[in-house]
């Protein structure tokens, strides 16, 4: 049996965006956190600098998530953009249900332009599987933080005219890349199971990781 619960609804969030889109930068970029004396620890919102895949590179037909979990899966998302937070739960060898995929497509959404778009599911399973590696045994949830899903191509043009580390092509802009990390989880031991794990992209940064749907690679630390 599987259980989805959805904590805060775009419409129950009464804060604003973690996120100024004038400047790049919110609660999770280290020059916020830099006059707070955090040390720059957390995010910095545009520091994804995806390859650029070459025009004619064929890409695999967008699916749906096949994923089916060893063993129960408790997971607590947390939207580093918004701070929206939703609950996902699976029982032991069970599947993401249509009601799941559709509610995790939401959330994965460009919040920008609050335009969704499917969400890949080779890229959703890649995800769910490191998951199920890092997971706490028992009651515990894992935390698991996602700093970007779809982008619509308004977004990315804007991205990148404050940065050039934004890929022309990002395959964020057709639902085939995430953008995450584990808050409880160093990068580098996310990034090696993400290099063992994923059938496509992984990119890893200081914060967060970049899987992808795309040709097999890697690149940044």
């Amino acid at each position: 049996m599987a259980i989805f619960g959805l904590l805060a609804s775009p419409g129950l969030v009464s804060a604003a965006p973690l996120f100024d889109s004038s400047s790049g930068l919110g609660m999770f970029s280290p020059a916020s956190l830099n006059s707070r004396g955090d040390g720059g620890r957390l995010l910095n919102l545009y520091s994804d600098p995806e390859p650029d895949l070459a025009p004619q590179t064929r890409l695999t037909q967008k699916r749906g998530p096949s994923f089916k979990n060893l063993r129960p899966l408790k997971i607590a998302l947390q939207n580093a953009n918004t701070n929206e937070t939703m609950r996902l739960e699976l029982s032991s060898q069970s599947k993401l249900s249509d009601a799941q995929v559709s509610q995790l497509n939401h959330f994965l959404r460009d919040w920008r332009q609050n335009e969704i778009k499917a969400i890949d599911g080779a890229v959703l399973e890649d995800l769910l599987e490191i998951c199920e590696v890092f997971a706490p045994r028992g009651s515990g949830a894992l935390k698991l933080r996602i700093t970007s899903g779809y982008r619509s191509k308004a977004t990315n043009d804007m991205l990148r005219r404050k940065s050039a580390n934004v890929a022309r092509r990002s395959l964020h802009m057709q639902g085939r890349a995430i953008d995450f990390s584990f808050p409880d989880v160093p990068i580098s031991k996310t990034s090696r199971t993400a290099k063992k794990l994923c059938s496509g992209g992984v990119g890893t940064y200081r914060t967060f990781l970049h899987i992808d749907s795309g040709p097999r690679r890697s690149w940044g630390a």
